[in-house]
């Protein structure tokens, strides 16, 4: 089957480019933030207290005019308090990576994964910056640490890490924690940031400040505890160990063709298949019609989504996916609100991006009070937000419908998790509680102010998006029906426990 790409990404396009729409979607995590990959180090000059203290002035003020995050999961006296403390532990020249990282604990109280800093344009790190790397990974989990890969014979897979340099490895995690913002009381996200994307060591870096060797107190699988001594690793070495045993897990399953980067799998001599979805962009619908029509062709009857690491993205798609399962006529978010009348016109509209300022001014349109929020409406360039929507007339599916999610379903991933749940019967939730929060999100536009003495990015959320959740638990995720933890044999092994239990539940 041919598909006329060019024709779709030009009709897409000229809409798209109309508003400027920018979609609820979480930042990348980044590996060695501090170290920046951006180029060879440099010397610069340090950050003035009083540029720090006036921009973080300006943030704070910002937020407390705006921010659609205010006050609902952390009180206001006490992201106050954490304002003050903040500003008062910075009273000396910091270089731009110090100053985020001092900044990044008062941020994280705000509860808003979307909500984030980012370096300045053209950052370069200080010359004499170099940061250690551990000699392990880890596996977090409860406020614990388990060994994965290693490049010292002294470890083993599976030894949870006691402490490290005599600090409880509980406190690590408590301090990795405030190094990247998340949605409510989650804390899944905050464990796959600290075990997925070096977290862990760079709590060690940015907080303790520990060049290695590590003393570190262990207890093997064995329950026997020990104390070893390692270093800091070397850069090309291969941290996996010699008994790794990683299995092609796709072996029994035939992958479908014309899906585009979406990978659809049939299990061979049955009527199941597995459907992964990636963060929603504009060219999926081609392949969600594409999929779904050999999905029903192959007359399939267990269905796996898979919304792990889906972060989000257009909105819009996610409509068009979820008109293939819903039960029967359906929405895909409650409202968009807004702190302000119009939040375009605010008091701090030279510090945020113009070109998206004009994005939402197309899009969006301000309308009625509704308590102490403002409704707004999208206009027609939009396309459809609110009220019902018909689902699919061709290929819709009705059969078992598993679905896996993870610390990273967020966003309007989680969006779409929360419209599913609440409008279709036969499903089944696997995995780990979502990152984005079930109730809903802080998104839609997302802004980036910018501040103008240290010229540090803000990601700046203006509007709150609220789900169609039936009784959702204020702060939480989308809790699956069924929780699987990973061992970290299978993080070594790359074993998917999720798609076993699924398996599991369709035999």
């Amino acid at each position: 089957m041919k598909i006329n790409y060019q024709s779709i990404f030009k009709s897409i396009f000229c809409i798209l480019a109309a508003i400027n729409f920018i979609a609820c979607d979480k930042p990348a995590a980044k590996k060695n933030q501090t170290a920046n990959p951006n180029g060879p180090g440099v010397s610069p000059q340090k950050l003035t207290v009083k540029g720090m203290h006036d921009d973080l002035f300006i943030l704070w003020s910002a937020i407390k005019e705006m921010h659609p995050g205010y006050g609902i999961y952390t009180p206001t006296d006490s992201l106050k308090m954490a304002y003050d403390k903040t500003y008062a532990a910075i009273d000396t020249p910091l270089y731009e990576g110090d100053f985020i990282d001092r900044v990044y604990p008062f941020l994280c109280q705000l509860r808003c994964g979307h909500t984030q800093l980012k370096h300045s344009d053209g950052y370069k790190r200080p010359l004499n910056l170099k940061l250690p790397h551990l000699p392990f990974e880890v596996l977090v989990r409860n406020h614990h640490a388990w060994v994965t890969t290693h490049q010292t014979p002294q470890m083993n897979t599976g030894d949870e890490i006691i402490s490290i340099n005599d600090k409880p490895v509980s406190e690590i995690i408590d301090h990795g924690y405030d190094l990247y913002c998340g949605d409510g009381y989650n804390e899944t996200f905050k464990e796959l940031f600290l075990s997925e994307y070096d977290g862990f060591e760079d709590a060690c870096n940015k907080y303790y400040h520990w060049p290695g060797p590590y003393k570190i107190q262990l207890q093997t699988s064995k329950g026997v505890i020990k104390t070893i001594q390692v270093n800091s690793a070397t850069t090309d070495a291969d941290g996996s160990p010699a008994n790794q045993k990683i299995a092609d897990k796709w072996a029994n399953w035939t992958e479908a063709k014309n899906t585009g980067n979406l990978p659809l799998r049939f299990l061979n001599n049955s009527s199941t298949a597995i459907f992964e979805t990636k963060p929603f962009a504009y060219t999926d619908t081609v392949f969600y019609k594409e999929a779904f029509k050999q999905v029903n062709n192959r007359g399939i009857k267990n269905l796996i989504l898979d919304m792990r690491h889906n972060t989000g993205g257009d909105i819009r798609v996610a409509t068009q996916l979820l008109s293939y399962m819903a039960d029967g006529s359906f929405s895909i978010v409650r409202d968009v609100k807004s702190r302000l009348p119009n939040p375009a016109m605010n008091h701090f509209a030279k510090y945020f991006d113009t070109s998206r300022t004009t994005g939402f001014n197309a899009g969006y349109q301000p309308a009625n009070k509704e308590g102490i929020w403002y409704h707004i409406d999208v206009k027609p360039v939009w396309g459809k937000l609110y009220g019902a929507t018909a689902v699919a007339k061709q290929n819709h599916f009705n059969g078992n419908l598993y679905v896996l999610v993870d610390g990273a379903t967020f966003s309007s991933g989680a969006l779409f998790t929360a419209a599913l749940k609440a409008q279709r019967k036969n499903v089944k939730f696997i995995g780990r509680e979502t990152a984005g929060a079930e109730e809903g999100c802080n998104g839609m536009t997302l802004q980036e102010l910018t501040l103008p003495n240290t010229k540090i990015k803000v990601d700046f959320p203006w509007m709150r998006v609220v789900s169609v959740a039936k009784n959702p638990a204020p702060g939480c995720g989308i809790m699956p029906d069924y929780i699987v933890n990973y061992t970290p044999e299978d993080v070594v092994n790359k074993n998917d426990p999720d798609l076993k239990k699924a398996l599991t539940l369709i035999k």
